[in-house]
C-alpha cells in the first residue's frame, strides 16, 4: 500500500469514527492513536520530499553568469519625467 493510500484510509477512518457508536472514551483513544499515526506519515512524506528535493539540486546545474557591466547595452536616448516610453 502506498503512502498516500494510508494517508487517505487514516483520513477516512477520522471522518467515520463518531458514528460507529464506540464509547467516547475509545473514541478519545482512536483519535488520539490516528493523530499519532498522521504526525509520523507527515514527517516521513516531509522527509521523502526533502531527499527529493536535494536529489534535483544536485543533478541541476549550478553556474549562473552575472552580466558584467561591459555587457550591458547604453541606453541611446534618455527619458525626461514629462515624457512616456
Amino acid at each position: 500500500m502506498s503512502l498516500d493510500a494510508v494517508i487517505m484510509l487514516v483520513g477516512a477512518l477520522v471522518a467515520v469514527i463518531p458514528f460507529l457508536g464506540f464509547p467516547v472514551s475509545w473514541d478519545t483513544m482512536l483519535f488520539f492513536a490516528l493523530g499519532i499515526i498522521t504526525i509520523g506519515l507527515g514527517i516521513v512524506v516531509r522527509r521523502q520530499r526533502g531527499e527529493w528535493e536535494t536529489q534535483m539540486r544536485k543533478s541541476m546545474p549550478q553556474k549562473v553568469s552575472i552580466p558584467q557591466t561591459q555587457d550591458i547595452p547604453e541606453m541611446s536616448e534618455t527619458v525626461t519625467s514629462g515624457e512616456v516610453a
